[in-house]
């Protein structure tokens, strides 16, 4: 009977790890997010150096040892840990989800004080009020003049205040 397992992998190897175990036709799930830097879309994968495969234990996980790129199928003690199938559909489910909806407001919640990164409003402080329906924008406030003004700014000019 075939289980999911959590592979851990060489740092920046998840996607050489994938692609070289598709190739030996092992079902394999990469949870991966879509990041922006300096002004380019990337994807990322979600867990650094994890990903999963479903492999029947009785043949095929001795098969994985030798996977370039592969440090070690995440065991507890001697034993494999088997990743519940729920929590595989859970993930893929919640990542579509996070995907439809922009990954970037995610990094952010209701409430949390901003500082924007370049611009006009450079340097201002900014309470973040929600991430807006293309993904890459937000919606702000800040307090200019003594009133709260919203405002609407690329979510990629924004880091979190400390």
């Amino acid at each position: 009977m075939k289980h999911w397992y959590a592979l851990y992998t060489k740092p920046h190897k998840e996607q050489q790890v994938c692609g070289f175990l598709e190739s030996k036709d092992f079902e394999t799930y990469l949870p991966t997010v879509k990041m922006r830097k300096n002004g380019k879309g990337k994807v990322m994968p979600f867990f650094s150096c994890y990903l999963f495969v479903r492999v029947d234990p009785s043949n095929g996980l001795f098969s994985l040892r030798w996977t370039p790129g592969l440090r070690r199928v995440v065991s507890f003690g001697d034993q494999p840990a088997i990743v519940n199938d729920n929590v595989v559909s859970f993930l893929r489910q919640r990542l579509a989800e996070i995907e439809e909806s922009g990954y970037e407001a995610y990094r952010f919640k209701p409430g949390d004080r901003v500082v924007m990164t370049c611009g006009p409003l450079r340097d201002f402080e900014a309470v973040f009020e929600r991430g807006l329906s293309s993904g890459q924008r937000a919606r702000i406030l800040v307090d200019f003049l003594g009133r709260w003004t919203r405002c609407e700014v690329e979510i990629d000019r924004l880091k979190k205040v400390r």
